[in-house]
């Protein structure tokens, strides 16, 4: 079974690779034909399904250091020199957009879900609130789309996720160990303590790293074939490290991607965080894929009409109304708001958010997970099926 199993995955992406280019024509991205593809396999393979409701733990590592590779690609790419110039959207869509998602997110929680805790409605609201830039790339790539928009989804999505992160772990922390066993306070030094952890190793590694990478780079002593191991396997390095010193792997790859943005040298950092990206794209597949299979035994026979209006709301209206809000008073015409507001596809930072939640097994985890797979689902396929349309749109105005 094993074997055979192997072997579809083998065909699929063989057969992804293939037609990728007739897929993109068609709207239909990686993570949509991959979500499908483990609908499929969920439902042909019943077996081999059941056999992964109890096995995340075994899973979680590998997703968790995919997650750990985007978060340092993202912080990498994110360009801090370029918010010095163009400050005002990428702030308004962190510093203001984001704590309005998730306030609104967390009260429509409570409204719609009476037997949601606080706590509960805040972690729902935050595992749904981090963007994923990947999931739009056709906008991201076309030229005619204005840059600074192109630009400001770019970074939005490379930055909130880090941003989130450490929120994620402190409500986790605090729902995991109820307030009778031990106070905020204590939860909040805790992470304190995990949060100096990850600084501390993210700044010495990445210490360490940058002369050796100049001096490897004048001596001419690593190929391109080994490039896309380099900052895989130092990625791997500081998210493992991290956490085995009881620190956040997560926080350490995000501040190790700043640094290295910071302090790389240019003319190798660009070429080396996309060979990176590419075996991180390929395990990210496989999410998505193990996303739809989940999906299947975990969703579908449990969906409501309160999930459903949950998960339709949180990929639309509680990302929209905040980001408009946040712009409204920007020089931006509202086509470019608009575009902004609708641009928040959730994507692998929500799956592995979920997933960890489940992982917990805290009260009403696998509610939340419901709401979020089916809200990351929509997302996934609208989010999918609308970008050619609106990037094909900023064509048909400078034509």
């Amino acid at each position: 079974m094993e074997y055979l199993i192997l072997a579809a995955f083998g065909a699929v992406f063989l057969i992804y690779s293939l037609l990728i280019r007739q897929l993109d024509k068609h709207e239909v991205t990686g993570p949509m034909f991959f979500v499908i593809v483990g609908i499929v396999f969920a439902l042909v393979l019943p077996g081999f399904t059941n056999e992964l409701q109890g096995n995340f733990s075994y899973l979680l590592p590998v997703i968790e250091l995919t997650l750990g590779v985007i978060l340092f690609s993202d912080a990498a790419k994110s360009r801090l020199k370029v918010l010095e110039h163009s400050l005002q959207y990428p702030s308004l869509l962190l510093l203001l957009a984001l704590p309005l998602t998730i306030i609104l997110g967390t009260l429509t929680a409570l409204v719609i879900f009476d037997s949601f805790s606080l706590i509960q409605a805040m972690l729902l609201a935050l595992i749904l609130s981090p963007t994923d830039a990947a999931l739009s790339k056709s906008l991201l790539l076309t030229s005619a789309v204005p840059a600074h928009i192109r630009e400001g989804i770019n970074t939005e999505s490379g930055l909130n996720d880090g941003l989130c992160v450490p929120l994620f772990l402190i409500l986790l922390g605090i729902a995991e160990f109820p307030l009778a066993s031990i106070s905020v306070t204590e939860v909040v030094v805790l992470f304190s303590r995990e949060l100096g952890i990850a600084i501390l190793i993210a700044v010495l590694c990445v210490t360490a790293l940058i002369p050796l990478l100049k001096a490897a780079y004048a001596r001419h002593y690593f190929a391109t074939r080994s490039s896309p191991f380099l900052l895989v396997s130092f990625i791997i390095l500081v998210f493992s490290l991290t956490q085995y010193a009881n620190g956040s792997g997560f926080i350490a790859a995000f501040v190790a991607g700043l640094l290295y943005a910071r302090f790389a040298p240019t003319k190798l950092s660009h070429r080396l965080i996309k060979d990176s990206e590419y075996l991180a794209d390929l395990v990210a597949l496989l999410v998505w894929c193990l996303l739809g299979m989940v999906s299947v035994y975990l969703v579908f026979d449990k969906l409501s009409w309160s999930i459903v209006l949950y998960a339709c709301l949180s990929a639309t209206l509680i990302r929209m109304l905040p980001v408009m809000l946040s712009l409204l008073f920007t020089s931006l015409n509202y086509k470019e708001r608009l575009t902004f507001a609708w641009f928040g596809p959730r994507g692998l930072a929500s799956i592995v958010f979920t997933l960890m939640l489940l992982d917990a097994q805290i009260s009403g985890a696998e509610q939340i997970a419901i709401i979020a797979i089916t809200t990351i689902l929509i997302s996934v396929f609208i989010h999918g099926i609308s970008t050619n349309p609106i990037a094909h749109s900023y064509n048909k105005k400078r034509r």
